[in-house]
Formats: C-alpha cells, structure tokens, sequence
C-alpha cells in the first residue's frame, strides 16, 4: 500500500468533525462542479427543487409524510412515513402518486428512493418501482435496496 508522503501529516480521530467535514464536502462539490456539466447546473439556485407533502388529523398532529425533490429529471424521494394506524389504508400510495404526478409536471421521468429490507420494498414494487441495486449485510442479515420507476409523461393535450 503506498504511503503518505513524509510532508505531509496524516490524522485521523473518532469525535465528530462537522468544520473538517464541511471543507472537504466543500472540496468534492468543486471537483464536481469543474467536471460534470450535470453537477455544474445542479448548482443553479432553481436547479435542485425541494417539496413536502405533510397529512394531519384533526388535532394537528402529523400522521404522514413525504419529502422529496426534483432535479436531473428525477424525483428524488427522501422519506416518505405513514403513522402505523393509518397503514394499509392508501394514505402512503396517495402520496407517492401525488409525488409522482408533481414531479411529471416538472418534467421528470424518473423517480427513485432507498429502502431496508425491513421496510416498504413490496409496497414500492406493487407501485410500480423496482430494484436496482442491492447492499446485502446491511445491516448485517440484512438488506439495502435502491429502487427506480420510470414515470408517465403528462398525458398529450393535442389528441
């Protein structure tokens, strides 16, 4: 394995480095941004659209949720929750299609998400998504999935 030049210090630490870890986030984004046309208008201020679809009861509490956001021509969903009285009854299906037909209106065609084995695989797949890659043993005996869906283009006014 090669070594760390002499000149150069090497540290590595167990405690949380949140300024270290800024800088070097910092650092890969510009190496992204000088290298990949994608990443460069990625970082246009409109480029990455965040949105939330929240569900309340009649008390105010949240009982569901999604957030997600579209850029690239996908929808990129980042969590989406169901409150467990509430599962099984469509409230988590609506909300991925009203997610879906949001990012179809911002001209997505693609949308993907991430998934345990011991979460919602089978619910994504009755909707439509499938998998596309797999981290097996994680966590150890289990699985983590990435799933995609090709979505529907808004239907065609001019039939």
């Amino acid at each position: 394995m090669p070594e760390i030049p002499v000149d150069l210090h090497l540290e590595m630490s167990d405690q949380p480095c949140v300024e270290k870890a800024a800088v070097l986030h910092e650092h890969l984004k510009a190496h992204n941004t000088a290298v990949s046309p994608a990443h460069r208008q990625s970082r246009e201020p409109s480029a990455v659209t965040p949105f939330n679809i929240f569900v309340y009861d009649s008390t105010g509490d949240m009982v569901a949720g999604l957030t997600a956001s579209t850029y690239w021509d996908w929808l990129d969903i980042d969590d989406l929750w169901v409150a467990e009285a509430l599962r099984k009854q469509g409230v988590g299906a609506s909300l991925l299609r009203q997610a879906e037909a949001e990012a179809v209106t911002r001209g997505c065609r693609w949308a993907k998400l991430k998934t345990f084995h011991f979460q919602a695989r089978g619910f994504y797949e009755k909707l439509g998504y499938r998998v596309v890659g797999e981290l097996k043993d994680f966590p150890p005996g289990g699985s983590f999935y990435w799933m995609r869906k090709d979505l529907e283009p808004a239907n065609d006014a001019r039939d």
